[in-house]
């Protein structure tokens, strides 16, 4: 907010005006997010879970990822319905099947964020989000309730 004076407090305008000058010049000049004073915004990944005959035909959900590449951290926000109460929950690589990401705790109550997850792990994630899946695990179905694949 600017704010205007007439007469007396001409330094509060020049500082305002200052102000406004060092941001505009920081966009203009190209400034990379994550340079020095320039926040870096998570990568948002998704996911529409579904059952199958191999798991719960029922089942269904959705999965919201955010990937924070400097804090090596992965967080997730899961919604299911019509399956039994989750036990586990693990983003997958599709080629093997192998855990890379367990985000249990987004659906048993605890930790919503993995971290310690290694950097390259995540640019993986972010870079070819359609070679992994998420997947919802339950007594059950051990082997994954419902599953979707990650996509931007």
């Amino acid at each position: 907010m600017v704010r205007r004076t007439t007469g007396g407090n001409r330094r509060g305008g020049a500082m305002a005006m200052g102000v406004a000058l060092l941001a505009v010049s920081a966009l203009t000049a190209g400034v990379a997010p994550g340079a020095a004073g320039a926040p870096v915004a998570p990568t948002r990944l998704e996911a529409s879970l579904q059952g199958s005959s191999a798991a719960d035909p029922d089942g269904q959900g959705e999965a919201v990822f955010r990937l924070f590449k400097g804090k090596r951290k992965v967080c997730a926000t899961v919604s299911w319905s019509k399956i039994a109460t989750p036990t586990a929950a693990h983003i997958h690589r599709r080629s093997d099947g192998g855990i890379v990401v367990d985000l249990t705790g987004s659906v048993t109550g605890g930790p919503r964020c993995a971290r310690k997850v290694p950097g390259p792990v995540i640019r993986r994630l972010v870079n070819n989000p359609n070679r992994y899946y998420f997947n919802v695990h339950n007594d059950p179905y051990p082997a994954g309730a419902i599953e979707g694949t990650l996509r931007r």
